[in-house]
């Protein structure tokens, strides 16, 4: 194991680096971050159990052995002030300090989170983290990089905690890398966010911002499932300079597996990547996609999130961040990540999965957002063939939001071309209504239909 600063170790590293024809890859933990947890010591999804599983499923492969260790660190102020408000940061810095019951009382008031007097110092020391290595990575110290932090980030907002996150980790070294470091010549960032809830937090952070590239697929059940709105539909594309580059996949219910990801990975997202050509990509990877997870209810296994993860390499000369997010099943948690890892460590190709269709409603969504986006795309104008969607598995049950995957069937309904019509004959009218969007201008949504 190679830690940071220690010249012999990093000869050594580079030695067996050229024997095995490994890439230099960078890992942080710190058991600081376990220190964030409920108040009262109840179970709860977003617990520290979450990152100690995936070092202790690492260690036992061998692989931190294998990369460059690095110290995590507290972010500064001046760069989580680039993503929230400095009144949320002092909030934030100053909660653990509180008096129990006031503390209570702030976290009672917000969405899907706990605080304690560890809750800071975990949320600094998780921002920190992907900072570090991201810019290690834009540096070039690292091919690629993976940060087991928590708290998560991604639904962190602007003056807002919610959905187990405090800092937006993923936004904030995004923001880093953009605004306090150009001369890396970090100019153009994929944030590729794959956890099963959508990414409202950053979408919201970057919805002008046409340096960033965002995309999230997710759990969405037409606004049923956390967050529970429609920011995560696919009609939401940014706006001025940034209109084209918020790309969301919304899927209609849960069950999506390693075909449904892959068909929008090589139907949606390689293809704008490509047009795209980022310098170096941030994945929000949350792992509650997983088979197992009780809060996803979908079915990545290990070996779909390395295929994804490998599809990406191709892009940003493998220069790749990865920061954890959600993910609530500790075995499928720590499986995918040690997958992931592997990926990032060994540059050899990975076998393709096995013969095996996207689901009709997977196809669906696919159509309907190459649709939304070819006007800002070219590479998606044109119509996917019948005899590809034509390939299909059969028709899914439908999960609704409190379900998890191991629930029992005979409780769901099938989905169909009908329900999903019915659905839209109910949403589209609130869709065609006048709204305002994140900076308070009026703007009409249009839904456009499946």
């Amino acid at each position: 194991m190679m830690e940071e600063g220690s010249g012999g170790g990093r000869s050594n590293y580079n030695r067996m680096n050229d024997a095995k024809n490994e890439r230099r890859v960078g890992l942080i933990y710190d058991q600081r971050m376990c220190k964030h947890r409920t108040p009262y010591g109840d179970d709860h999804p977003e617990k520290p159990d979450r990152i100690t599983v995936i070092w202790n499923k690492l260690e036992l492969a061998g692989i931190p052995q294998r990369c460059v260790i690095l110290n995590a660190k507290e972010a500064k102020d001046e760069y989580i002030c680039a993503v929230h408000s400095k009144n949320y940061v002092n909030l934030i810095r100053n909660i653990s300090s509180k008096e129990y019951s006031k503390r209570n009382r702030i976290a009672s008031k917000l969405n899907s989170i706990y605080l304690n007097e560890g809750s800071s110092e975990s949320a600094y020391l998780a921002a920190g983290s992907v900072i570090e290595v991201a810019e290690k990575v834009a540096k070039g110290e690292l091919n690629s990089a993976f940060a087991i932090v928590r708290p998560p980030g991604h639904h962190a907002e602007y003056d807002e905690a919610m959905g187990f996150c405090l800092f937006n980790n993923i936004a904030i070294a995004a923001s880093f890398l953009l605004d306090q470091r150009p001369e890396l010549g970090i100019n153009k960032i994929l944030i590729v966010d794959w956890d099963v809830h959508h990414g409202n937090g950053t979408q919201k952070t970057f919805w002008s911002d046409p340096r960033v590239l965002f995309f999230s697929v997710h759990r969405h059940e037409f606004g049923r499932f956390y967050p529970a709105n429609f920011d995560g539909f696919y009609t939401m594309v940014g706006e001025g300079p940034g209109a084209g580059y918020n790309i969301n996949v919304p899927w209609e219910n849960g069950r999506c597996g390693d075909a449904d990801y892959l068909a929008v990975w090589d139907h949606v997202l390689v293809p704008v990547a490509k047009e795209f050509n980022p310098d170096i990509i941030l994945v929000s990877a949350g792992f509650d996609a997983a088979v197992g997870d009780p809060l996803g209810g979908c079915r990545l296994t290990p070996h779909g999130y390395s295929v994804l993860l490998k599809k990406l390499m191709d892009f940003a000369q493998g220069r790749i961040v990865l920061a954890l997010e959600g993910g609530y099943n500790l075995d499928s948690l720590a499986n995918s990540a040690l997958a992931c890892m592997e990926v990032l460590l060994e540059d050899k190709p990975i076998s393709e999965l096995s013969e095996a269709y996207p689901f009709e409603s997977t196809w669906r969504v696919i159509q309907a957002v190459r649709q939304m986006l070819s006007a800002y795309w070219p590479t998606l104008a044109d119509k996917l063939p019948t005899k590809l969607t034509d390939q299909k598995a059969p028709p899914h049950m439908l999960l609704s939001s409190s379900e998890s995957d191991d629930e029992d069937d005979d409780a769901s309904i099938i989905i169909s071309k009908d329900l999903v019509l019915a659905i839209e004959d109910v949403v589209e009218p609130i869709l065609n209504l006048k709204i305002e969007d994140y900076h308070g201008n009026e703007v009409k949504s249009k839904f456009f239909c499946f």
